[in-house]
């Protein structure tokens, strides 16, 4: 039995292992005709933006309270940590947590903590593998727990969106103004603050203008002291590739990570998305 274990869905790329603590919940989501079941699997990946692509229309659901139930009975951990998305986006939090509840319940004492990250798209998979990291270097599970919530506090986020279509069919972006903006080739560069809010950061026409802005970016914002950063993709891994390198020239970099973005996060955002998502370097964990 493992003294600790994570839980976390499928937008943090990550695959379940339960010998490591390690279990995902997987979201289902339709694309056209087709549910693509996200359970962190990369090798997937590539038919689902091959399908966003061609046009086919995408439905999301949150995962029911029973498979979140599900989830935490495949570990037999005396901590279980489990990590959402903001609750504004989803209702994730909520639903985990009301599973969190059902376990107490039926097993008469409280294994499960519920943390809302405040962080999405590549914030959401790198504070999952902060949290994997501090599963074995944490002294006990309350300071386990601290500074999952520590880094939740300090990750930071960035991207630049190919378009603006797929925003606009969640509602946070008015159809005509997507419009006008793809009419133009405007590429929209963003920051993802505290909460899952968003902050425009710039307004680009090329992808070479959005990779600049974003090194821009991470030079102003970051500061001089070593970054962990986790690049993504929604189908773009040699914009990624590129945008990687120019973060490495322009910033104190100990890791660097390359990542396809979730479906369920690049049904939203989007293929052509790119961007990523920094931490200070916490020294505990191993380098590239």
């Amino acid at each position: 039995m493992r003294d600790r274990a994570l839980v976390v869905d499928g937008g943090a790329t990550l695959q379940e292992d339960l010998e490591r603590g390690l279990v995902v919940v997987p979201q289902r989501i339709r694309v056209g005709r087709k549910e693509f079941i996200d359970d962190g699997n990369l090798d997937a990946y590539a038919g689902f933006y091959a399908l966003l692509r061609g046009g086919a229309r995408t439905a999301t659901a949150t995962p029911s309270p029973g498979e979140y139930l599900d989830a935490f009975r495949r570990s037999d951990a005396e901590t279980i940590l489990c990590l959402t998305i903001p609750e504004h986006w989803s209702a994730m939090h909520s639903t985990a947590s009301l599973a969190a509840g059902m376990l107490e319940a039926e097993e008469g004492r409280r294994r499960v903590t519920v943390i809302d990250t405040g962080t999405a798209v590549g914030g959401f998979s790198l504070i999952a593998r902060r949290a994997a990291c501090l599963a074995e270097t944490a002294p006990d599970a309350g300071a386990w727990a601290a500074a999952v919530r520590a880094a939740c506090d300090q990750v930071r986020v960035y991207g630049a969106l190919e378009t603006l279509t797929y925003v606009a069919r969640t509602g946070r972006v008015p159809g005509l103004l997507a419009g006008i903006s793809n009419s133009l080739r405007i590429r929209p560069v963003f920051r993802l603050v505290e909460g899952g809010d968003t902050g425009r950061v710039a307004l680009t026409r090329t992808a070479g203008g959005a990779m600049r802005q974003l090194q821009r970016v991470a030079v102003d914002e970051l500061g001089p002291g070593p970054q962990w950063l986790m690049v993504f993709h929604a189908d773009a891994p040699d914009e990624a590739a590129e945008l990687a390198e120019l973060l490495r020239a322009a910033v104190h970099v100990v890791r660097c990570e390359n990542l396809p973005l979730s479906p369920i996060f690049g049904a939203n955002t989007g293929p052509g998305t790119i961007g990523f998502a920094a931490l200070p370097w916490p020294g505990d964990a191993p380098p590239d």
